[in-house]
């Protein structure tokens, strides 16, 4: 029935209405997939958000040029709210090394992403040569990046399994709080490279992720990168409902 009511069907759906099971969400959208006569698209599920990684390379792209060889630090960022999916950085991480960029995982280590996820990473960065690294130290991640994404995202550790079960919000609000220092300043910021840019996917939680001197300040891309999500969704609607006229 959807399926004839549009052209295409968009769906963002995680956290509460998947009961927080990781994975239950992308199950969701891959059984619309299956059975819808559309292209669907994906706004943002548990595992992936392919919209937000497909304006974050583009505004990568506006800023650095070329992207092979560039140095992005992906990093955990706390917030006072745990109830936030991994979908963000693990889309930017296929598609930052599917892009040729050395990409520096920066997360205390409960804060791991999923190992399959890693495993594709690692596949895709041995076919453009590009490198991923894993360190548990924010500086160490930052140090020499051209680009600083950071930003909170819930400890899978602490997900239910199965549907009905609960999430141990104890231990995930333990987990975060442990880690409030990890938060971008321009201190932090200082040991990226030169002119090094901060990401964003917003809204942020100033004061907790990042302060307002780098969101606000001249090394802050977030407000292009936001912009760039309009021009983004137009080309995926553009390729799915008339591929030719990207050709």
């Amino acid at each position: 029935m959807l399926s004839s009511y549009g052209d295409a069907i968009a769906i963002r759906m995680y956290g509460e209405p998947a009961g927080w099971v990781y994975g239950g969400a992308h199950r969701h959208l891959e059984a619309f997939a299956r059975w819808a006569s559309v292209p669907v698209i994906n706004l943002e599920c548990d595992r992936f958000h392919p919209c937000q990684a497909l304006a974050d390379v583009m505004t990568l792209r506006e800023q650095l040029g070329g992207l092979t060889g560039r140095r992005l630090c992906i990093s955990w960022a706390y917030s006072g709210s745990w109830h936030k999916p991994v979908a963000v950085p693990q889309s930017l991480l296929l598609a930052a090394v599917k892009s040729g960029m050395d990409v520096t995982l920066a997360h205390p280590p409960a804060f791991a992403l999923d190992p399959v996820i890693m495993q594709a990473a690692t596949q895709f960065a041995n076919q453009t040569g590009a490198n991923v690294r894993v360190t548990h130290d924010l500086l160490d991640g930052v140090t020499d990046a051209h680009a600083v994404y950071a930003k909170s995202w819930c400890s899978l550790a602490h997900l239910p399994t199965r549907h009905g079960d609960a999430v141990d919000e104890r231990a995930m609000l333990a987990a975060f709080e442990r880690h409030r220092d990890w938060c971008v300043d321009e201190q932090v910021l200082r040991h990226a490279a030169p002119d090094a840019g901060y990401l964003h996917c917003l809204p942020a939680d100033r004061g907790q992720e990042v302060t307002d001197e780098v969101i606000d300040g001249p090394q802050s891309w977030v407000f292009q990168q936001a912009t760039n999500r309009l021009h983004a969704q137009n080309a995926v609607m553009a390729h799915l409902l008339n591929p030719g006229c990207l050709a």
